[in-house]
């Protein structure tokens, strides 16, 4: 009986320890991303220059200023023109815009707790010194920073114990960043050369690893 204790002992710790050594899963910024049903994605029927369009309006739509500037009065031609034809198919534009603002802040709950491994741009969130140990992990050069930035399902917060050498000249560096993830809503101030922004963000991670990575 009792040799019987100790092998299902042996066996629950080997276990363990399998479960622990197991490699982090290998994620892409598109599993960040929620799984949408056709009918919560209605330009999912659409081909691909169609969509190019309609997305091509929202952006007018969201980013032209309500008052017409001359300067841009094609685009507002274009967009006042647009707007109708689309209406007519089934796309409002104001509500598929709202509708990417509910998206952009949806996350994986899949995700929550697992071991992945996330290659991306470090963007620390603390400029001083020679290493780093908070940072954002985004998916392409200049977000946050030389550009909008990327909806909240886009960007993880992590959080190292072991500081990472970090040349501050070394804007965006690539890295593979292997740790637990977390969906997390948060936002986080970041210190720009001209002020200061809030960056929400959707997701967090506890750094196990850092690795140099070649995109």
């Amino acid at each position: 009986m009792r040799r019987c204790t100790v092998f299902i002992v042996m066996c629950c710790f080997m276990f363990v320890g399998f479960c622990q050594a197991a490699p982090p899963q290998k994620i892409k910024w598109d599993d960040l991303l929620p799984e949408l049903s056709a009918e919560a994605g209605p330009m999912s029927r659409l081909t691909d220059e169609e969509l190019e369009f309609v997305e091509w309006i929202m952006y007018l739509r969201a980013t032209l200023p309500a008052e017409v500037d001359p300067i841009n009065q094609e685009l507002y031609d274009e967009m006042n023109k647009a707007l109708p034809e689309l209406k007519a198919k089934g796309f409002d534009v104001d509500v598929l815009i709202e509708q990417k603002k509910i998206r952009a802040k949806m996350v994986n709950k899949n995700l929550d707790g697992k071991r992945v491994e996330l290659s991306g741009y470090l963007l620390p969130l603390d400029f001083s010194g020679k290493s780093v140990s908070e940072f954002l992990l985004v998916p392409y050069i200049g977000a946050c920073i030389h550009t909008p930035p990327p909806p909240p399902n886009q960007i993880v917060h992590a959080i190292s114990k072991t500081p990472t050498p970090y040349d501050a000249d070394d804007f965006f560096r690539p890295v593979s960043v292997f740790g637990k993830m977390k969906v997390q809503s948060l936002s986080k101030n970041l210190y720009l050369t001209d002020g200061t922004s809030d960056i929400d963000i959707g997701y967090a991670i506890s750094v196990e690893k850092i690795e140099d990575f070649t995109p």
